[in-house]
């Protein structure tokens, strides 16, 4: 099993055609910290990902494995510091292009083109996580909804609202 970093791109013609590729990926501590600057997490505390990827046909390999990670988020209504566990299933189909690269035609879900014939696996295990994550964490105890306009008790001119709101004498 080979050990892969964020840094990693595996050229495919070093894939064994006639049998699975095992790699490993254990993200360091500065991968971590780059990863929770690039998404904007409070902090990656862990990831880890085994993958295998598979020559499946001619000009097509597929990366099949599971990315498993502690992701610390602040939740999009409060702020409070959100600890949220990955266990995410990675499933990608890439694609030698052939003729003109304008003419190439990719679907989504179904395959991605390869880039100077190699699979960039760093950059597909840091999209997983963005993709495994919770797009806008709430804490439990944050409020249902929010209203315009709503004046809390606490703050600066709570004091003056409360003078305005006297009859006058």
């Amino acid at each position: 099993m080979l050990k892969i970093s964020l840094d990693s791109i595996v050229k495919v013609d070093r894939i064994r055609p006639d049998s699975p590729n095992f790699f490993k990926f254990v993200a360091s501590e500065e991968e971590l910290k780059s990863l929770s600057a690039r998404f904007n997490f409070l902090g990656v505390l862990s990831l880890s990902a085994e993958l295998t990827i598979c020559k499946t046909a001619r000009d097509c390999w597929d990366v099949v494995g599971k990315l498993r990670g502690v992701v610390m988020q602040a939740c999009s209504s409060t702020g409070v510091p959100l600890r949220e566990t990955v266990d995410f299933p990675i499933e990608e189909r890439y694609v030698r292009s052939v003729g003109n690269q304008e003419e190439v035609e990719v679907h989504m879900g179904v395959a991605e083109p390869l880039e100077n014939e190699a699979i960039n696996i760093g950059e597909l295990l840091a999209q997983s996580l963005a993709i495994a994550v919770t797009p806008w964490p709430r804490a439990p105890e944050a409020p249902k909804m929010f209203t315009s306009g709503e004046e809390l008790p606490d703050h600066p001119f709570a004091g003056l609202a409360a003078l305005k709101r006297q009859p006058p004498k």
